[in-house]
């Protein structure tokens, strides 16, 4: 009976990090997006979609409307033909969250995006050379990455004014509760 104890530890640890590192899951896209075609051909930048990243904690997904703006008079391929759909019943695309951190984590996407310029391939790995969306997250992000990125990162070198200018006289935080809630 002693060992049920130790074992059953064990047991609820594993299963909450097979979910908290989507181990086993896969997630399977409505549309197949090509980030390659749309960052390496038209030259987009990765918030000309996931515009909320430069202003938000939360970089979302893009609205069907953004997507619509530009495939409507677009070849009609499959993938465009779905696009469309969604835009006409006025439906969100219903995209599966692939990137998920733990729920005690808090990862400021404006932070990181907007002030600090750090590129989005840092931790989400190389979207660019892909022509359909990841099944699962390309990094696997430990805090090891995250304290190791914030002990080595340093300010951008520009003329900065107003509150930003202030923030940028200060080293980045490896306190735990500046990223640990």
């Amino acid at each position: 009976m002693r060992w049920v104890s130790p074992t059953g530890v064990i047991v609820v640890g594993l299963l909450a990090w097979a979910y908290w590192t989507g181990w086993g899951e896969s997630a399977t896209q409505p549309i197949q997006f090509p980030h390659k075609t749309h960052v390496e051909l038209l030259k987009l930048q990765c918030t000309n979609c996931h515009q909320w990243a430069e202003r938000d904690a939360v970089a979302g997904r893009p609205p069907t409307a953004l997507c619509v703006a530009c495939h409507l008079g677009a070849k009609k391929t499959e993938e465009t033909k779905k696009i469309l759909a969604y835009g006409e019943r006025a439906q969100e695309i219903p995209w599966k969250r692939v990137w998920r951190l733990p729920p005690h984590v808090f990862f400021p996407h404006r932070t990181h995006v907007a002030v600090a310029k750090i590129r989005c391939q840092t931790c989400h790995g190389p979207m660019e050379t892909l022509d359909r969306p990841p099944a699962r997250p390309l990094r696997a992000l430990t805090m090891n990455d995250c304290i190791g990125c914030h002990e080595k990162w340093e300010w951008p070198k520009e003329n900065v004014a107003g509150p930003t200018r202030v923030a940028t006289a200060r080293r980045m935080s490896t306190d735990c509760n500046a990223c640990h809630r």
